[in-house]
């Protein structure tokens, strides 16, 4: 049978499609009571020699294996009580990962980590069993207990597994694969037409800003040009008002007579009336265009 991807377990508790090496029958205090998390192990070795510890004489047993190149060997089903955990045997499995201290764990073992957990909470939900409703959480990040390091087991005197799950569990915190990510509140989300609205008003805006920047300039350059004439007009006429010629004993520093004066604002507000009308007409065109 080929192994399921993403891993799942049958109604018995065995990985479907996993290598099924069964543990020694006298290494197991038959069916778990209870099921609250799961345990992770360094193997501290080789698939060999933890082997020789599964099948020898020493009271060690565990749930599966999982090796550096991601193959799977599971011992025993999931609910059985093995004995891998001083303390958590009777309320949760074991799971060993090929290596050793130093040695991290491989892409292949995080991906079936990560499986293995989701795989582990599903069956739960299946079978009813409570508190795996929410999402599987290491016991050092949230309130819900479901994955424990070997050394976080009370009574268990142990490094295992050396810091080797810490990659592992921001993987199995985060939403079990193959769950949808959460979709963003409808008013949040632009439809493709929307999107085209939005960039042909930003279009028409930076038309309009354009215009009327260019309009600014055409106003600015007639302010200058108004300033310039009437300085010119000005100095025109008090330099002829001052010609000695035509004014003779009239000094430097007279005075222009204030009827001379009324004439040159006049002359000045019918300029600017001109210079405004051609404004307006620039706002025109301008609206136009837009």
């Amino acid at each position: 049978m080929a192994l399921a991807r993403p891993l799942r377990f049958d109604d018995s508790g065995w990985l479907i499609g996993a290598t099924r090496r069964p543990g020694p029958a006298n290494k197991q205090s038959g069916t778990r009571p209870r099921t609250t998390g799961m345990v992770a192990h360094s193997m501290e070795g080789w698939y060999e020699g933890s082997m020789a510890v599964l099948f020898g004489p020493r009271e060690a047993s565990w749930t599966g294996s999982i090796m550096q190149d991601g193959y799977i060997e599971q011992h025993y089903p999931f609910l059985t009580w093995c004995w891998h955990a001083k303390g958590g045997n009777s309320w949760t499995p074991g799971w060993e990962f090929e290596g050793r201290t130093g040695i991290p764990l491989t892409k292949p073992q995080l991906l079936i980590g990560d499986e293995l957990y989701d795989a582990a909470q599903n069956l739960m939900l299946r079978k009813r069993y409570t508190g795996w409703e929410h999402w599987r959480e290491h016991r050092r990040a949230a309130p819900y207990k479901n994955l424990f390091e070997h050394n976080e087991i009370p009574t268990s005197s142990t490094a295992c597994p050396s810091e080797r799950m810490i990659p592992l569990w921001p993987l199995v915190i985060a939403p079990p694969t193959g769950e949808p990510e959460p979709v963003p509140p409808e008013e949040d989300t632009l439809s493709s037409s929307e999107f085209d609205q939005i960039m042909k008003a930003l279009g028409l805006t930076n038309r309009l800003l354009k215009g009327v920047g260019g309009l600014a300039v055409e106003n600015k350059n007639m302010t200058v040009q108004l300033a310039s004439q009437n300085r010119f007009i000005a100095e025109s006429l008090v330099k002829h008002h001052k010609n000695e010629d035509m004014h003779d004993g009239v000094s430097d520093d007279a005075e222009i007579d204030p009827k001379v004066l009324e004439a040159i604002n006049d002359n000045f507000e019918e300029i600017e009336a001109r210079m405004n009308a051609a404004s307006d007409a620039l706002q025109v065109d301008l609206k136009e265009v837009v």
